[in-house]
């Protein structure tokens, strides 16, 4: 019996231990998130122009990162004078709160634009590191050992950045569509010229949005929300935004995913 009892305390040991040794392999293998520190700036022209400008972009990535309002569509079920449940196609922000489609639209412009810029200065960063690095001769060995990691840093930073612009821009991108696709709905359903204009709004419907969220909301609810997408559209409107025109948007959206597969 003792030996039995042995034996399973053993295995039991033994299972635990194997348990640790993979959780402490997940833990190694998980990613995590770069952080720059900036360090004192050494009077070296070409070595201080690359940690300013690892800083800089280091900031604006961790500002652009935070500044995005992710949106999603849902389906606000309605049932009509024929007992037919009818479907009004609405976005929500994070929070909740219903959103015009234009101003979302305008908003996710604004982003792309400014996701490029920031993938741009990485690719200026790539080509700063050489000129860094051959300068830290200048700094003396010991300090040029110390500051080796910082221009080491460059490098990590525009895989950071790269990786982290991609996931951003590629669910902005997404999401992006889906508000086109809610704007295509609205259109063709209201085409009086088009016979099929209910047809082939519900097969946008059924394709596009298939597994939306379906809401309900009371009258109060729907109302708040209609006047809330009817402010957001206007915001867009007294900028001069149009956000059916966005032939330029595409070609910029292409040129910058080939941008960020060059630093991959």
């Amino acid at each position: 019996m003792k030996k039995i009892i042995l034996l399973m305390a053993c295995l039991f040991a033994f299972t635990a231990s194997m348990e640790v040794m993979a959780a402490k392999k997940k833990e190694k293998k998980e990613k995590k998130t770069y952080e720059w520190v900036m360090p004192e700036l050494t009077e070296v022209k070409e070595i201080d122009d690359y940690l300013l400008k690892c800083d800089t972009l280091y900031n604006r990535i961790r500002s652009y990162s935070d500044s995005v309002t992710f949106y999603h569509v849902v389906k606000v079920a309605t049932i009509d004078a024929l007992g037919d449940t009818i479907y009004d196609l609405k976005i929500q922000d994070q929070e909740g709160n219903f959103r015009g489609t234009a101003l979302a639209a305008m908003q996710y412009t604004d982003l792309i634009k400014s996701g490029t810029q920031l993938v741009g200065d990485l690719a200026i960063i790539s080509l700063m590191t050489a000129s860094a690095t051959a300068s830290l001769p200048q700094l003396g060995a010991l300090k040029a050992i110390s500051y080796g990691k910082y221009i080491k840093a460059g490098p990590k930073l525009v895989s950071m950045g790269t990786s982290e612009m991609k996931e951003i821009m590629d669910s902005i991108n997404t999401q992006r569509k889906q508000i086109r696709a809610v704007r295509k709905y609205y259109k063709t359903i209201g085409d009086k010229e088009n016979p099929n204009a209910k047809a082939d709004a519900s097969k946008i419907l059924t394709v596009e949005f298939e597994t939306a969220p379906v809401v309900v909301l009371t009258t109060e609810q729907k109302k708040a929300a209609d006047e809330q997408e009817a402010k957001d559209n206007a915001i867009a409107q007294a900028a001069g935004f149009d956000p059916d025109k966005e032939e330029d948007l595409n070609v910029m959206i292409q040129n910058t995913e080939l941008r960020m597969l060059a630093l991959r």
